[in-house]
């Protein structure tokens, strides 16, 4: 189950609250946050008449609304991360409670600080390159129904002293029930196609409200099965993630030296792959760049007190994220690991003991000394997330306002 659910919406007034084009749609905006029983709120550093008269003429139409002015109330000042904090006290919510819609560099700023959410409002302009973009009040009211008021968050999760995984549902190509799904799944994450941005929606949103995020320092993608392979698919809205919260996205920390054998060409040909495939065909990079940057750590960024989060599309039975998981240990850093998906009736091959070894090199394992099979029934923790997915997936493309605003 999800662990925070949305009930407020903090609004940074300039370039987003104004009358003109979209002045009907933001009126909208307004009134669904209201139905969906979501608190309304405009932050504003203007005392100036014209905004002024703007509160008075919303407020009079939305009761609900709530309007904060710096200075007036006690109300910090953007971009001060205390004016959301601020905010976040007097309606006794968590930061993951919340999300963040600006357009300003100062509303970028705080939210970052504040380690809140931010979607960039580019409809009158954008005068920010930071966060998720949305070109109309009607995107962001979309996004909000679809990923932000769900009713169930990871589907699959085991979680023990030395393994954290979580994945948003289960991969099933011949169940009627995962199939609506799975399909396009595998349509985004291998080829960009499908519904790319509902996925991605769907993860962010999910590592946001579960607070995975606020657990981090890094994000790392797990790399395809060619030799030096890096996954690009989801890298963007992973960078723009990262960027969110002050995390680096590291894309070349985990390198792909040696092509391995594809598991689907070797369940096709009977032939057993286990974790060896994946332990002898990475390594991990000692110097991997920062973001988005051309820039490289002088060292490695892993250490003692530093916790990596790994993405991969898909997972079967968790060789691949646990390979990682360990070639992280062995930095001193921890690792979390996540998948969009987990193979339906497949255990999870947790490695459990592994001699000391050099992660920054290529490796040669013989055998592995312990490993721990994870039942595949006993760690399904939400047992109608997939209905869900399902239902908003097909929802996706043809969400309209409700009728009733």
């Amino acid at each position: 189950m999800i662990n925070a659910k949305l009930k407020g919406v903090i609004i940074g007034d300039r370039n987003v609250i104004q009358e003109g084009r979209y002045f009907a749609e933001i009126k909208k905006l307004i009134a669904f946050l209201i139905k969906k029983g979501i608190v309304p709120i405009i932050l504003s550093n203007d005392s100036k008449p014209e905004r002024l008269e703007l509160e008075r003429i919303l407020k009079q139409e939305y009761s609900q609304l709530v309007w904060y002015i710096a200075d007036r109330d006690g109300t910090p000042k953007k971009p001060k991360p205390e004016a959301i904090n601020y905010i976040l006290s007097i309606n006794n919510w968590n930061k993951n409670e919340a999300i963040y819609i600006g357009n300003q560099d100062i509303d970028m700023q705080m939210a970052v600080n504040a380690k809140m959410l931010f979607l960039n409002a580019t409809w009158y302009g954008q005068y920010t390159i930071y966060g998720f973009e949305f070109e109309s009040p009607n995107k962001i009211a979309r996004f909000i129904d679809i990923f932000c008021l769900r009713e169930y968050g990871w589907q699959y999760s085991i979680s023990n002293d030395e393994l954290e995984y979580h994945a948003l549902g289960i991969y099933g190509t011949r169940d009627p029930e995962y199939k609506i799904y799975t399909e396009d799944a595998r349509e985004a994450a291998k080829l960009g196609r499908g519904h790319l941005d509902f996925w991605l929606n769907y993860f962010m949103s999910s590592i946001y409200f579960s607070g995975l995020h606020d657990r981090i320092n890094y994000i790392a993608p797990y790399p395809g099965h060619s030799q030096g392979s890096m996954p690009t698919v989801m890298e963007e809205s992973l960078i723009i993630f990262a960027k969110c919260f002050r995390k680096t996205y590291l894309k070349d920390l985990i390198i792909r030296h040696t092509t391995a054998k594809k598991s689907a060409y070797a369940r096709y040909n009977k032939e057993y792959l286990d974790c060896l495939n994946q332990l002898n065909t990475i390594m991990l990079n000692e110097y991997p760049l920062k973001g988005d940057k051309e820039e490289r750590y002088k060292k490695s960024p892993l250490q003692v007190g530093k916790t990596v989060l790994i993405v991969d599309d898909f997972c079967t039975q968790g060789f691949s994220l646990e390979t990682a998981r360990v070639f992280i240990e062995q930095t001193g850093a921890k690792a979390i690991c996540l998948s969009l998906l987990k193979t339906i009736s497949r255990n999870y091959e947790q490695i459990a003991k592994i001699e000391k070894f050099s992660p920054f090199k290529q490796n040669k394992f013989s055998q592995i000394n312990r490993v721990i099979s994870h039942p595949y029934n006993k760690y399904i923790i939400n047992a109608l997330a997939h209905i869900e997915i399902g239902s908003k997936l097909q929802e996706y493309d043809n969400w309209q306002w409700p009728n009733d605003i």
